[in-house]
């Protein structure tokens, strides 16, 4: 997988993905596991809850300040079992971002409400890891 995008290709292909990967019953996105326990960061300090739309709404301010920006998914992991699912970014830029140094975390939990089907329930942003 190309691990380099642009802030527009992280939004639409990434976060959509997200979206549409929730409301599936089916396994079928594991080409996301990819992952790196080199890279993790530790003792991150991790950001309120927010919703999905809050999340896009960052990337979209991100994509609107900075020229060109590049953001690189150095690693990712995907991991879902019957009830739960974990989805977990270790991202990184060429500039700051909202203020933070440039190597962010994000981690999206879900779990799978048998009335509804998969939804988020927690949806964290890690800063400076």
């Amino acid at each position: 997988m190309i691990r380099t995008k642009s802030a527009h290709q992280f939004i639409t292909f990434y976060m959509g993905t997200f979206r549409d990967f929730f409301k599936n019953t089916s396994n079928i996105m594991y080409h996301f596991n990819y992952y790196d326990e080199g890279v993790k960061g530790i003792g991150c300090y991790m950001e309120k809850e927010m919703d999905y739309t809050r999340l896009r709404s960052y990337f979209e301010r991100y994509a609107t300040t900075h020229r060109d920006p590049e953001i690189k998914v150095i690693a990712a992991l995907m991991i879902r079992g019957g009830a739960h699912m974990t989805a977990e970014f270790h991202v990184t830029t060429k500039q700051k971002w909202l203020g933070f140094k440039d190597h962010f975390h994000i981690v999206v939990r879900v779990v799978n409400d048998e009335t509804v089907g998969w939804g988020v329930r927690h949806l964290n942003m890690a800063f400076d890891c």
